[in-house]
This record gives structure tokens, sequence and C-alpha cells, in this order.
């Protein structure tokens, strides 16, 4: 990378030597790491760029860096007010909002595109009105909000729905329930979270090659997650429904995909309940396609979601997942996905979950079922380019 630069109090972290022409679009994000709307915005990035739109990202903070060498790769800056770390919410509202709207003078940018997990993210569509840019995008990607610092998160939440929200002049959300918390009764559209459907299909080579890096035997029952291990998915309950499972199936295994802020809790759980010697937890990994194919079972008992791009990577690769009611009713596109609620219990999740995981089926078709529920991200982003004023062929990628 070309290194960092400081301009108006908001660094330049990612700065490709060529970026290409086009329309200018200025996409904001809280955080920048690798979560659902990164993945969602790499997706749109991967296909649009450079094809009649040139994109910018600003976040306010950042986590993870491992994105930039793609985004220099595609031409796209990125910047962040507060690099490797995370200030309280008052510090970041206020200065990343600030830095926000001199990025925008500096971008001279043709539209903003903000994602968003609650109200409080209508203030950066508010910063881009009041300097006169025309399409003020503002996207829901949740449909609650965790409890830390929950008072003043559904303060801010309503603060900025009911004085900010008339801001954005394109409302879209990844389901109905993200669309209602975040825009109440004004009208918005449905997006879908597209993924790429050809790499998430079900492959048998990856199913063996997966298990044996994680010394899986070929034939035991393998259930597991992928994503952040935070309050929001549930990681304690995945664990205690794994050892239900064990008491059925002493030979299952759990693979525990992914990183977070509860990993050491986590671990410390497993050794509890005793079952750490069947549990696998490899950390983050930037391609979890193959995680999908080994499994047998994914389980997701999250306590809050928009519209999960592991549930339709699942899906896609055929493998059954259990869901708990916090997944919208849009994410059920397959008979892959199962919901039960969390009061179920433990004991009726594992039951369920082993059902599904010993239950015959053809992995192999499940990806078209995805494409015709619309969940290709080429279809994604040719809503995307349509919204934003350009015809886009998914052939040209």
């Amino acid at each position: 990378m070309k290194g960092r630069e400081q301009v108006n109090l908001t660094e330049r972290v990612c700065a490709p030597s060529k970026r290409p022409p086009g329309k200018r679009i200025l996409c904001y994000s809280e955080a920048w790491g690798q979560g659902g709307i990164e993945t969602f915005l790499m997706n749109l990035f991967r296909r649009l760029q450079g094809k009649g739109f040139a994109f910018t990202v600003f976040s306010t903070w950042d986590w993870n860096i491992k994105l930039d060498d793609e985004l220099e790769s595609l031409g796209i800056d990125r910047w962040t007010r507060f690099p490797d770390q995370k200030p309280g919410q008052i510090i970041r509202l206020k200065e990343g909002s600030s830095a926000f709207g001199k990025l925008i003078e500096r971008t001279s940018c043709d539209a903003v595109y903000v994602n968003t997990m609650n109200g409080m993210g209508f203030l950066w569509s508010e910063e881009a009105k009041r300097r006169g840019v025309p399409v003020r995008i503002v996207h829901s990607h949740n449909s609650s909000f965790s409890s830390g610092e929950a008072v003043a998160k559904a303060i801010g939440h309503g603060l900025g729905r009911s004085i900010l929200g008339g801001s954005a002049t394109v409302r879209l959300a990844v389901s109905e329930d993200a669309g209602k918390y975040l825009f109440g009764s004004q009208p918005f559209e449905v997006v879908n979270n597209g993924i790429d459907t050809d790499r998430f299909r079900f492959d048998a080579t990856a199913r063996r090659q997966v298990r044996a890096q994680y010394g899986i035997p070929q034939d035991a029952l393998l259930f597991g997650s992928v994503g952040r291990i935070a309050e929001a998915k549930n990681p304690s309950f995945q664990l205690r429904v794994f050892a239900e499972i064990l008491k059925r199936d002493p030979a299952a295994f759990y693979l525990l995909v992914g990183d977070g802020d509860l990993r050491d809790q986590t671990k410390e759980l497993a050794i509890e309940l005793g079952i750490n010697n069947r549990i696998i937890m490899p950390g983050y990994t930037t391609d979890p396609a193959g995680i999908y194919s080994a499994l047998d079972c994914f389980l997701m008992p999250s306590l809050h979601e928009g519209l999960a791009f592991v549930c339709i990577e699942s899906q896609c690769s055929g493998c059954p997942i259990v869901c708990s009611e916090a997944l919208p009713r849009e994410s059920r596109i397959t008979d892959a996905e199962i919901q039960l609620s969390l009061s179920e219990g433990e004991t009726v999740w594992a039951e369920q979950a082993l059902s599904l995981a010993q239950a015959s089926h053809d992995r192999a078709h499940y990806i078209d079922e995805v494409i015709n529920a619309g969940f290709d991200a080429n279809t994604t982003a040719g809503r995307l380019a349509q919204i934003l004023g350009f015809e886009y062929s998914k052939g040209c990628h």
C-alpha cells in the first residue's frame, strides 16, 4: 500500500495510485473490518468499480485492514477518522461526522451510500444533504441493536429517525423487519444480500480437504458456525447445544470459525462444559466457502440479525442451518433452513440439529434455488446500479 496520509483529521488508510472514472460514490460504514456490511460492499465493488462508478470508503473507526489490499487493487480509497481504535460514542459521532463532511467536499461525490445498523446513521446522510449531495442512500442492515450501551443507542436511534430521517433520498433494507426498524412507516425497498453463488456451491473436494486440515474424520458429524464470536451470535448457546449433541453422538465435532470479543470467554465455557476436546476454533478465515461444504449442520442462535450472509451462504452449499427467530422470514429461501425459538432450549435445538445432519439430501442443487430466489450478487449489484442511475451487465465483471 502507498502509506497513510492525514487530511482534515481523517486518515487515508488505503491510497491507490490510480482511480477509475465514473460516478463518485462515497460509502459510509460506522466501522471497517470483515463483517456483514463490508462483505456486502465488497461484493458491489468487485462488480461495479470501474464500470461507470468510482467508490470511496469512509468509516469512523476500523478494526481490521485485511481487505485493504483488494480495495487498493480495485482503485478504491479508504478513509477513517480513528484508525486502530474505538473512542466513545459521542466522540465518534461528533468528530466522525465532521471528518465525513470534509471528505464529501474533498471528493465532490455524486452520491453518498450510508450503511447503518441504527437511526444514528441518518447523521451521515444529513451531512451530505447540508453539502448539497443530490443522492443520499441509507441502507438498514439490522433489525435491532446489541445490549452494550443500550440506553444511549436507543436514544440515538430514536432521535436519528425522528429528526434526521428525512435526509435520505433512497431508503433500502436487507429485510422487511430491518426496514421497519429504521424507517418506520416511510417507504423503503428490500435489497437482497446477494452472494457469489458459484463460490459457495457444494464442493465435495473442499469438504474432504477442510476436514483433513482440522483433523476431523470424514465420517464424523460436524456442526459449527461462521461469524463473529460476539454477543449477537450467542456463542454460549451454541456450545450448550453442542454439549447436548455430544450426549447423543460422542463422536461429533464443532467447528467455530471466526473471532471476536467473546473468544476467550467461549474457550473457557468449552472447558467448563468438558467439551473443549471436540471444539475447534481456528479464528477468522478470508475464504469460508469450504467450511460450509465440510459442515453437516450450521447453528445460528442469534439474538438479533439483519439478513446474515452466512445464512444464505450455508443454504447455497446445501448445508442445513438451524436459526433463531431473530433471522427474518426472507432468510428462509430453501428447505435447508429451519427456525427455532431460543425458548425451546438446548435439548430441542440439539435434537433438530442432529436430525438435519443425519438426513440424506442432494446438496448440489441448492445453488439453483438461491439464484432463483434473487440472492446472487450479480442481481444485487444490478439493482444498486439502477438506483445509482447506471445500467449494469453482469457479464462484465
